[in-house]
């Protein structure tokens, strides 16, 4: 696994981190106020975040994909940020989805084995954990994806973007019905 730091020198990379970043968060000084109910029940707009710095983090074959995020989370002190992008191949992964409309989520959880190409992959990071999606493929099963897992084991490589923010920090704290929601910590 190695981890690289955005430098300017490399214009055309950051102008798509950027346009990126510009999708993603809040540029705005003048964020609106907080107007949604405390459990969660609204749509929320969380504003105050500003990008401290971009990394960029390459897995070889045999690289866990969530376990080296971790890693470099842990090791790099981020706390609130996003994964803007995954593109690579895995040998093995495992993802869930939802598989009813229940009130309580109801999961299933899916491996797949063989070549499989990571069309794209992106998620949000608070207090430290990842919540990632992920779109996979193959010539067995076209397109298909989800939550990503642990294990989800690097074929040839892996390429994530990764943005540390700083500014209002946020959580994700359980509803009445067990769903993780983000929220300011």
């Amino acid at each position: 696994m190695k981890l690289h730091r955005l430098t300017y020198m490399n214009g055309a990379a950051l102008a798509v981190v950027l346009c990126a970043l510009l999708a993603a968060t809040s540029c705005s000084p003048s964020t609106p106020p907080d107007t949604s109910k405390a459990d969660g029940g609204a749509t929320k707009l969380f504003g105050g975040a500003q990008v401290q710095e971009v990394f960029r983090l390459r897995l070889d074959r045999d690289d866990l994909i969530i376990e080296s995020l971790l890693d470099a989370i842990k090791q790099h002190n981020i706390q609130d940020g996003a994964v803007l992008s995954v593109v690579g191949s895995v040998q093995e992964c495992t993802y869930h989805g939802v598989k009813s409309l229940a009130q309580t989520a109801e999961q299933q959880f899916v491996t797949v084995k063989g070549p499989t190409e990571i069309l794209s992959a992106n998620g949000i990071i608070a207090a430290g954990e990842p919540h990632l999606h992920i779109t996979l493929s193959n010539f067995e099963k076209g397109a298909f994806g989800g939550h990503l897992e642990k294990g989800c084991r690097v074929l040839y490589r892996a390429e994530l973007t990764i943005a540390k923010f700083s500014g209002v920090p946020l959580a994700r704290k359980l509803n009445r019905e067990g769903t993780p929601l983000l929220q300011r910590k």
